[in-house]
């Protein structure tokens, strides 16, 4: 009896243990999965990281803009670029790998600076910094490549991915106005002229 007692003692006990540490574990998960959803919650969709980037992109295009610049010495380092893409005639970015890029936005447009329209930029010390200047190259015959005027750099600017994103957007659709509205000015201009002449033909034949 005592040996059968002890039994339904340990197996009492056994039960409370497991019972324990169900609880415990219901209550580990209910924790995580309340701070994922919480972190779910704190994170931007895609839409609203879209539209944050849009809005940001605005000021940055907009010329009285208070743009926040890289901090430090406001220097890329040279051998750390992979790439620039030459976006428009005062558009540029600047690839430094592992996702990382730099918009350059000038003051005003840079001549000879086109679509990728290969340049040249000046380092000093092995680094790239604001006030440097860079150069559109001019093709002028088999690898003879002219460096154009001057144009410093105002500023580098820290951009996403998405970003990136909205200003290779932005750019194509404000090319695609500019196309659309000086089609739309040479057809209004041809009809202006044939009513001219219309006009002309009329006059004449009343006469």
């Amino acid at each position: 009896m005592a040996y059968t007692l002890s039994m339904m003692k340990i197996n009492y006990g056994g039960l409370l243990g497991g019972c324990k540490a169900l609880l415990l574990a219901a209550l580990l998960f209910c924790s995580v999965a309340g701070r994922a959803g919480v972190a779910e919650q704190a994170q931007p969709t895609d839409d609203e990281a879209v539209i944050v980037a849009q809005q940001r992109i605005s000021a940055i295009f907009s010329d009285d803009a208070n743009v926040p610049e890289i901090q430090g010495d406001q220097c890329l380092p040279a051998r750390r670029i992979r790439g620039v893409d030459v976006l428009d005639s005062r558009t540029l970015v600047f690839d430094m790998g592992r996702h990382r890029s730099y918009l350059v936005r000038l003051k005003r447009q840079c001549f000879g600076l086109r679509r990728n329209t290969p340049i040249s930029y000046e380092i000093r010390g092995g680094r790239l910094c604001k006030h440097d200047g860079i150069h559109a190259l001019e093709n002028w015959g088999v690898n003879r490549l002219i460096p154009g005027p001057r144009c410093a750099i105002p500023s580098f600017i820290a951009i996403n991915d998405i970003e990136r994103s909205v200003i290779q957007d932005r750019i194509a659709a404000d090319k695609a106005a500019k196309v659309a509205q000086h089609k739309a000015d040479k057809a209004a201009r041809k009809a202006a002229k044939r009513a001219e002449r219309e006009a002309r033909r009329n006059a004449k034949n009343a006469a």
